[in-house]
């Protein structure tokens, strides 16, 4: 038991904080020590032994705040190489996932060329098969599963020049529902065949965000957004909408850019080949 007057150390409110705060509040490692210190103090010869006890501790304290310090800087430094050789492989396997589909979508593209060249000779050797052929022809048209040609509507937009940089503002830049509203008014103004940055849009084609970055069918789009519709005067029809009233009043108010041009002998690519899906009747139960 500790003398009268002599404080226990578990007694106080703070008595569970840790090592590194018992030695910058000034208190001993040990009731034991604390008691002997305060026996040397009463007995007149604690002056001395005192203020050493406090040199030494907070040189104690010095010492372990050094040491954390520099653990937490090598920690720093050994994760700060990992972090990044992990982001170099990561961008590594993106870009070569990339490059796999482009090749991908080059070869089904070269088969797909094949294909409509032998059915077309086949269905040449007959009234009926041409009559078929035709109609093949209005089909695809309206599917884009062939090119289309013709006079163009080209609306180009982007993001506002605050819209990048350490002080972007959110206000300037283009989202996927702005090319949605674009393209559905485009389509509203007359356009027969439009395609975003050469991507042709079908009728089940999705424009939607991931991040920052606007996918068309999945694939990344970068700015600028070319937005090229296939119409007659569809420049003008499509300045004088909805869509194109909203689009300069966000290039006025938000300074992003807009601008819209006519151009003759534009030629649309055909839309990748969709994904077959086959129907079968059910069966009637017996």
């Amino acid at each position: 038991m500790s003398e009268p007057g002599v404080k226990r150390r578990w007694d106080r409110p703070d008595a569970s904080m840790s090592l590194l705060a018992d030695l910058l509040s000034g208190s001993g490692l040990d009731p034991g020590y604390e008691e002997a210190a305060a026996r040397r103090a009463a007995a007149g010869g604690a002056g001395r032994s005192g203020r050493a006890g406090r040199a030494s501790r907070l040189l104690a304290a010095t010492l372990l705040l050094g040491l954390l310090g520099a653990m937490a800087v090598i920690q720093v430094r050994r994760g700060a190489p990992v972090a990044e050789r992990q982001r170099d492989a990561l961008i590594a396997q993106i870009r070569q996932r990339t490059d796999e589909t482009a090749s991908l979508q080059r070869q089904a593209e070269a088969l797909q060329r094949q294909t409509e060249s032998l059915r077309r000779s086949a269905l040449a050797s007959s009234d009926a098969g041409q009559n078929a052929r035709q109609s093949l022809d209005r089909a695809a048209g309206q599917a884009a599963a062939a090119p289309a040609t013709g006079t163009a509507a080209v609306v180009t937009v982007d993001d506002s020049h605050t819209a990048r940089g350490a002080t972007a503002q959110q206000d300037g830049h283009i989202y996927d529902q702005d090319l949605q509203r674009l393209v559905n008014g485009l389509w509203a103004a007359g356009a027969t065949a439009i395609a975003i940055n050469g991507q042709r849009m079908t009728a089940t084609t999705a424009i939607r965000s991931a991040g920052d970055a606007i996918l068309v069918d999945y694939q990344p789009l970068s700015p600028p957004y070319v937005v090229t519709a296939l119409g007659d005067g569809l420049d003008k029809t499509f300045a004088g909408s909805a869509a194109g009233r909203a689009f300069r009043t966000l290039k006025a108010t938000f300074g992003i850019r807009f601008d819209i041009r006519q151009e003759d002998d534009v030629r649309l690519p055909a839309a990748p080949a969709p994904r077959l899906r086959y129907a079968q009747p059910e069966e009637t139960p017996k």
